[in-house]
């Protein structure tokens, strides 16, 4: 990766420290949620990695990507640590099939400050206007008996790398 930045009225003079404090990158993660849709009556909560879903219903629904199509949709709400740009999931049904998963929805930084990234974290899905996020899993029809979610990328979010490199004269 190529990063650059213009700092202004940097001092020409004396030297200056440039301080890494915070950070996220795409890792390969592998952790799984596992659960029966059908016995989705009531929010099942999962955390994985610092980050938390609590999946709140199954539904078949219309295809937002194949016309004519029906795909599983479970509906959840998020309070993840790390980012959630990178990440990439993977749907397998009892029998070990694999489907492709999109992940929609709203969210928004938490207990955040403007020039304070590392702090706080990200709600997924909007609790008051119920509208959670959805892992739209294609061509999943009908809904399994048993469903395993995996995150194969996560975003890691590293808040304190403790790196700073001394820069000028």
């Amino acid at each position: 990766m190529h990063w650059s930045y213009t700092f202004k009225y940097l001092p020409e003079d004396k030297p200056y420290r440039f301080v890494l404090d915070a950070y996220s990158v795409a890792e390969m993660d592998g952790n799984k949620i596992s659960f029966r849709p059908s016995k989705l009556t009531k929010p099942k909560t999962f955390k994985i990695m610092n980050d938390r879903l609590e999946l709140v219903r199954a539904s078949l629904e219309k295809s937002q990507v194949n016309k004519g199509a029906y795909e599983t949709v479970i509906s959840f709400y998020g309070k993840m640590d790390n980012e959630i740009m990178h990440e990439e999931w993977r749907a397998f049904d009892s029998a070990g099939k694999q489907y492709d998963v999109s992940v929609v929805g709203g969210s928004s930084f938490e207990n955040t400050l403007t020039d304070h990234w590392r702090e706080g974290y990200i709600s997924m899905g909007d609790r008051r206007a119920k509208q959670p996020y959805e892992f739209r899993i294609m061509k999943l029809d009908p809904i399994p008996e048993e469903l395993t979610l995996v995150r194969e990328v996560v975003d890691k979010r590293y808040k304190d790398p403790n790196w700073s490199v001394l820069l000028g004269k």
